[in-house]
């Protein structure tokens, strides 16, 4: 899901903006739904139209598309989580040449540029992304699945339309052509967040944010999510990858994070959050085949440890009531403890990575992702023999 920074002035951008931009945050607008140059790998890469070979004993086909939620922004091709020194020259890509690079599908890494590479085995060996987590936990052997993560960091709905150069879209289009006619047993996806939730961090959205009534923030978000058309661009990517036979959609909606960056009060960022997972799950509901083959997973709250809430801040009775132990990045929660205004909760465990600012899940954070879809594909799908 990397978020993205769009330029008014200018055409769409997936990447740094302005020069104007500080730089932390220019380059945090990159970075969601968002790896390092010259790091060494001891496979050769595969370039996007090539295919990873499957023997006869392969069960089952599984794919995975959408942003970098799915590509686990933030984590090399060797599992290696990247530097906030990485931040900045992993951010200076713009449409059309989206790559995929600082993720961990990917060998591609700070400063590379080129066409969208991805590993022989797309991330499955090192484990950290939540498509991959799901085939390790459905207890799925290296061996015994035919498997490819094709998402890309900084994917919007329109990257996987058709190609028009007017809408500036279709730029990944060939991957989900690629997707559909492999005819996979399962698709694992995140799509929908990019490029709304980097206007909201760093463009037209932090005007909704800093909205003085909540009547006013509410309308200001609702129009600008709706300029995006997310519900019916992912609507049509659903039913394209559902004309693939034996195929099965399980859409992952996006965690609860809280970037540092992040202006107005936390809980409207929740908001916003809400209303784009709305309208992706109604995308799915759309579909025919909801619920037989079309599947969305709700991953567990990602506690902010604000208020509201109705959880006790453990050895804090003087915070009152939050939402639960913050398992925030470092530098979120750092922010909210050195606070006068809110009453913060701090905890130990880190579910989001601080060298983005804190936008996308670290290893542990994506095994939450992995495990409300595993549970939904155990319970859905393969309980009832639909896969």
């Amino acid at each position: 899901m990397r978020l993205t920074l769009r330029n008014t002035t200018s055409s769409r951008t997936h990447g740094l903006s302005s020069a104007g931009m500080a730089k932390t945050v220019a380059a945090f607008t990159v970075v969601l739904s968002v790896p390092i140059a010259g790091l060494a790998m001891t496979t050769p890469a595969v370039a996007a139209g090539d295919e990873m070979q499957s023997s006869a004993n392969d069960p089952i086909v599984v794919r995975a598309l959408g942003d970098s939620i799915t590509a686990a922004y933030g984590h090399f091709g060797n599992g290696k989580r990247m530097k906030i020194t990485d931040l900045i020259p992993c951010g200076t890509i713009s449409y059309p040449n989206l790559n995929d690079r600082c993720s961990s599908n990917t060998p591609l890494g700070p400063g590379d540029t080129g066409p969208v590479t991805f590993l022989p085995d797309f991330g499955l060996g090192n484990g950290v992304a939540w498509p991959a987590q799901v085939v390790k936990q459905l207890g799925y052997r290296n061996a015994d699945v035919d498997y490819a993560n094709r998402a890309v960091t900084g994917a919007d709905p329109k990257d996987l339309l058709p190609a028009d150069p007017a809408e500036e879209s279709g730029q990944l289009h060939d991957l989900l052509t690629q997707t559909i006619n492999d005819n996979p047993d399962l698709t694992l996806m995140t799509i929908g967040a990019n490029p709304l939730l980097g206007d909201f961090l760093a463009g037209a959205g932090t005007k909704c944010l800093v909205k003085k009534r909540d009547r006013k923030f509410r309308q200001c978000s609702r129009d600008l999510i709706a300029s995006e058309n997310v519900k019916s661009r992912v609507k049509w990517i659903i039913s394209s990858l559902l004309r693939a036979d034996n195929n099965h959609v399980v859409m992952s909606q996006y965690p609860t994070v809280l970037p540092s960056t992040a202006v107005g009060p936390p809980e409207r960022i929740l908001k916003v959050l809400d209303m784009v997972n709305r309208r992706v799950k109604s995308a799915a509901q759309a579909q025919d085949e909801w619920k037989t083959r079309v599947f969305v997973s709700r991953p567990p709250l990602f506690p902010y440890g604000l208020a509201p809430g109705k959880v006790s801040c453990p050895g804090q009775p003087e915070v009152g009531l939050v939402d639960g132990v913050s398992v925030q990045s470092k530098i979120t929660q750092d922010r909210f403890k050195n606070s006068d205004k809110y009453k913060f909760c701090k905890g130990p465990k880190r579910w989001i990575i601080s060298s983005d600012l804190g936008v996308h899940p670290t290893k542990a954070g994506h095994r939450q992702l992995a495990s409300s879809a595993t549970a939904l594909i155990e319970r859905k799908l393969i309980r009832r023999g639909r896969l």
